[in-house]
């Protein structure tokens, strides 16, 4: 049974190469709301499709993914556990993560003991949750990216993207000031923020730069627009579980500058440059290179190796499969 809290890409990725390997049924936790009549409704559909299945897969260790774990146990069924990030995210200068608050620690470390699996979307990810929960059984799944259909297909210009928030709080989670500011040191270049933004946030940014452009949030077909005719793409957050728009950017052959935070070193690798977090300097520094550099191809050689569809969905039947024999 697998049980999802929305109909995000990701988790329909997910959702699509399990049923090429089972038989699957759904369960959508928030489809009709969160009221109590609801949430009744939902624990009784979720205690028949234990009935059913011999394993439940839930994405994010949320109090649904407890609910699940504690049946399938109950039921002598099987469960899987997709961890996203920010169930064990505690990081207080940001107020960013559900770990920082005692009781959601709590469920979450539950959630993590019980589950006969946890997946983790990334290494950074899995330490993370070992913090919290010791003798949990974590597997370490790479979130995917179908290079096949992000094709480079434009040439390349001096344009440096990052795809972040400019919105309270998330301007300071995603590095966008960093951004802003490292932009002052690269004259010259089109520097590019994508995605919603509080006017009174870029207000106070465009008084570092008034250059930068800040599109707002975009079709699908404008943000690939912009990362296939970018050269550079960065993301200099002070925290990322695995980092989807980046992985995307390096599908179109963009040179990734990322801060040494959480798993963006993992996903880059040595087809980019990392710097310290925090360092507008630093940050002018490998773009310029970057743009000098142009290595692109390297980029997208690393997500269509490590990063593959086909290889998420190889190592998750071998985790289900896994679980099951046992």
């Amino acid at each position: 049974m697998f049980i999802r809290p929305s109909k995000a890409s990701f988790i329909e990725q997910d959702l699509k190469l399990l049923e090429k390997h089972y038989d699957v049924r759904t369960l959508d936790i928030f489809e009709r709301g969160r009221s109590l009549g609801n949430k009744v409704k939902v624990f009784w559909r979720m205690f028949k499709g234990v009935l059913w299945a011999d394993v439940t897969y839930s994405w994010f260790a949320e109090v649904y993914a407890l609910w699940a774990v504690r049946l399938s146990g109950l039921l002598g069924k099987k469960s899987v556990v997709v961890i996203g990030g920010y169930e064990v995210a505690q990081i207080p200068e940001i107020s960013y993560g559900s770990a920082l608050h005692p009781e959601t620690r709590e469920m979450v470390a539950k959630i993590l003991s019980k589950a006969g699996t946890s997946i983790a979307v990334s290494e950074f990810v899995k330490k993370s949750a070992q913090t919290i929960s010791q003798n949990a059984n974590i597997a370490v799944v790479y979130n995917a990216v179908d290079a096949g259909s992000l094709v480079p297909s434009k040439p390349k210009g001096d344009v440096v993207v990052t795809v972040g928030g400019a919105t309270r709080p998330r301007w300071v989670l995603k590095g966008i000031d960093i951004f802003v500011s490292a932009s002052t040191k690269v004259p010259g270049v089109k520097f590019v923020v994508i995605g919603p933004f509080d006017q009174q946030v870029v207000d106070g940014l465009r008084k570092l730069s008034p250059a930068v452009e800040f599109t707002g949030e975009l079709p699908r077909e404008q943000l690939i627009d912009w990362l296939d005719r970018a050269k550079v793409y960065c993301q200099l957050s002070r925290v990322e579980s695995f980092g989807f728009a980046l992985a995307e950017a390096m599908s179109l052959e963009c040179f990734p500058v990322v801060s040494d935070q959480g798993a963006l070193p993992e996903v880059v690798g040595k087809s980019g440059l990392v710097v310290k977090y925090g360092d507008p300097s630093a940050a002018a520094e490998a773009i310029k290179k970057g743009l000098h550099w142009g290595k692109g191809r390297d980029a997208r050689a690393r997500i269509a190796e490590r990063f593959s569809v086909e290889r998420r969905e190889k190592e998750l039947c071998r985790v289900i499969d896994s679980l099951v024999s046992r």
